[in-house]
């Protein structure tokens, strides 16, 4: 049990979402939960960020804001130098275009006090647009892996929150519902700064930081992720970038898996089997629809049948996939 009151603190890297940064910052100075430091980070914006930064800089309870002189063009190196000047015993990475509950912190913080296991800890989100209206929630990121799991609070012990779905996908879809346990980062080891891995780089960091450790989710929906035309996650889904970010989740699959090798998990054959099975039955797939898509029809065409034939085991699942390359050539099947 944690006997102090520990220190929360709350960093807030800004690139050019002026917009959004009152809704932001007021979220955060009237949480219901007090004991926190903020750390201001804005990394060379062009819109009128500095002026609203520099005037919440004011409040008693800001204790850093940094101005970039050169856009680091990684919003993971601001991550890194936020949690290096932090105090506090959690880091809070509260992204400036979203907003959250005013007991955010007050709930998020919980776990942690229950189990000293937890190193990490988050919540469900809203989906809301760039006029802060609710538009849907998150957990329908997490339908296809389960429709009950994620409708009820959870601590577990992270290889097997791997193993069911931490290694199919990215399910802590927004790092403004995360709460971290400052002590188990390992700023030199946790952070993989290679500028590629920089759509997935979160996904990376959550990976190394909860192995061997407990991680927990908050089922109510506390935190509002907005999804706008600038948001990185908009970004990251167009067409012409989305085969390059699949090639990327291959290379940084092969880095997670490595990492685990070298932890011994207990269940690590099990995650093995599940990442090749992902890989071959699901990535390699979109990325030759996406190359169809994109122009190279023909050979996608046959490159995408062939790969079926001889890579998907499931009858059912092998015509599913057939019949969704020929509704896009318009053939028959």
């Amino acid at each position: 049990m944690i006997s102090k009151t520990p220190l929360i603190s709350v960093i807030v890297p800004n690139y050019n979402h002026e917009r959004f940064l009152k809704e932001r910052l007021d979220s955060i100075l009237n949480q219901t939960y007090t004991v926190f430091e903020v750390i201001l980070l804005d990394d060379c914006s062009t819109d009128n960020s500095q002026a609203i930064l520099l005037e919440y800089a004011k409040y008693p309870k800001v204790s850093q804001c940094i101005f970039n002189e050169v856009n680091s063009g990684n919003t993971f190196f601001q991550w890194k130098k936020g949690i290096e000047l932090a105090m506090g015993d959690y880091i809070w990475i509260a992204e400036s275009d979203d907003s959250c509950e005013l007991n955010f912190l007050e709930k998020i913080l919980e776990p942690f006090l229950k189990d000293a296991q937890v190193v990490l800890s988050y919540c469900q989100s809203n989906r809301i647009n760039e006029f802060s209206a609710i538009t849907g929630n998150w957990i329908s990121h997490t339908d296809n892996l389960s429709v009950s799991y994620f409708l009820q609070d959870f601590i577990v012990e992270s290889h097997e929150f791997i193993e069911q779905f931490f290694i199919c996908k990215n399910v802590i879809p927004n790092a403004s519902a995360v709460l971290i346990k400052k002590e188990a980062i390992d700023l030199q080891h946790h952070f993989d700064l290679v500028p590629e891995f920089r759509y997935c780089g979160d996904w990376m960091f959550y990976f190394k930081l909860i192995v061997i450790k407990k991680i927990a989710f908050i089922s109510e929906s506390l935190n509002n992720f907005r999804y706008h035309s600038n948001s990185v996650i908009a970004r990251a889904v167009e067409s012409e970038k989305r085969i390059s970010i699949i090639d990327i989740d291959f290379k940084m699959r092969a880095v997670l898996m490595q990492y685990l090798y070298e932890r011994k998990l207990p269940n690590i054959a099990a995650i093995k089997a599940k990442n090749r099975f992902i890989k071959r039955n699901f990535l390699t797939y979109e990325k030759a629809i996406l190359f169809i898509q994109t122009g190279k029809k023909i050979k996608g065409y046959f490159y995408m049948l062939t790969a079926v034939d001889v890579y998907v085991q499931h009858n059912s699942l092998k015509k599913s996939i057939k019949r969704k390359i020929t509704r896009i050539f318009k053939f028959k099947y």
